[in-house]
């Protein structure tokens, strides 16, 4: 029970803690990266026991509460300009996902009996993240063991990318592609994430839209499909919010963008908490050289197109979370690279992600057999 009450304090105040420590020190300690950290940590511990059910409730709940504070500050009237190159930008990681799968799948097929299985499963990694990699897994009959392993072996790869991408990513990409542009301008001040004070009262409102939001959502889920349907859930939260963003007094609530992402940053600890490394140590390390490989040519070769197709470096790093990650990072993504402006057509993408990762995952593993 004691180790229960930590892990939910944890979970619910380590966030702010770590806001602060990155204010005060060095510039790539991001909060995402010590939040991500911290729950590794706990996890990996032999003396402290992490509630896995505990973490799960989280992981799902945050995402859920966050999308719509993360949405009511969205304005519309200008990411169209944005989403033809981040379509493209997009389209091309789950095509390099595609390439690196299969050759990571015939580099391994020696060694892994089912390569073609792990191939079509970490493909719908880059084409939606881990919910589309396990349910390509059931869909192909995998063996439970294998996809804890992969899952283990995902958020390993996954975090250490994930680090990389929330502190010297923008620095590094910025040599070889171009900035982020405005139609001809350059990114003005008022598309700048600027933080904003939330007051009791804004907070309230947003909060209670929220909830009915959610409450909207869950009910047309049920009514529909009888059950909840996560993918179904995620677009009409996705929808709803959206459509609230356009109410003049919930846009003129201050401070909700900055609630999101402290949502984002729980999500982080609790995730963090789901990655125990003993098990895979122990029998997929041969996974984890696979999922390297298999990440590597994705990651390098999405560069390169990008580079040759002259998409800016922004819009390249939230494309690649939205096919990657999956709307859960995007907020997060675009609070490091200070651009609030990529936050609807990267949750968007990353939605569009979810839907196509089930198909891509199960035509590799098709083309790999």
């Amino acid at each position: 029970m004691l180790y229960t009450i930590i892990q939910i304090l944890l979970i619910c105040f380590f966030p702010y803690l770590a806001k602060q420590i990155s204010k005060s020190t060095v510039s790539w300690l991001s909060p995402v990266v010590l939040c991500y950290t911290l729950g590794i940590v706990l996890a990996n511990l032999s003396f402290f026991s992490i509630n896995e059910s505990i973490a799960s409730y989280f992981t799902q709940g945050t995402i859920v509460l966050a999308i719509p504070f993360l949405l009511y500050s969205t304005d519309l009237s200008g990411w169209m300009s944005d989403f033809k190159s981040m379509v493209l930008a997009f389209l091309l990681c789950v095509i390099c996902g595609i390439i690196g799968t299969s050759i990571a799948g015939w580099y391994f097929k020696g060694t892994i009996g089912n390569s073609w299985l792990i191939s079509g499963m970490i493909a719908a990694i880059f084409s939606g993240g881990i919910p589309n990699m396990q349910a390509v897994g059931m869909a192909l009959e995998a063996e439970s063991n294998t996809i804890v392993l992969l899952n283990a072996a995902d958020i390993f790869i996954g975090g250490f990318y994930l680090i990389f991408l929330t502190t010297i990513a923008r620095k590094l990409l910025s040599f070889f592609l171009k900035d982020y542009l405005i139609g001809k301008f350059y990114l003005s001040k008022e598309n700048l994430l600027i933080s904003k004070n939330i007051t009791f009262k804004d907070f309230s409102i947003g909060l209670g839209v929220a909830l009915a939001i959610i409450g909207i959502a869950l009910g047309l889920s049920f009514l529909f499909y009888g059950k909840l349907a996560a993918t179904f859930l995620i677009l009409t939260l996705t929808t709803l919010s959206i459509i609230a963003s356009r109410f003049p007094f919930i846009k003129a609530l201050e401070g909700t963008f900055e609630v999101g992402d402290y949502l984002l940053l729980m999500f982080c600890v609790a995730v963090g908490m789901m990655a125990n490394f003993e098990n895979i140590l122990e029998n997929g390390l041969s996974l984890v050289a696979f999922m390297g490989l298999a990440w590597a040519i994705t990651v390098l070769l999405h560069w390169f197109l990008c580079y040759l197709f002259k998409i800016d470096g922004d819009t390249v790093m939230i494309a690649s979370v939205a096919a990657i990650y999956g709307p859960v990072f995007i907020g997060q993504i675009a609070s490091t690279i200070n651009n609030r402006k990529l936050v609807f057509p990267g949750i968007a993408l990353g939605l569009l992600g979810i839907a196509l990762g089930n198909y891509v995952g199960i035509f590799v593993a098709w083309l790999m057999r």
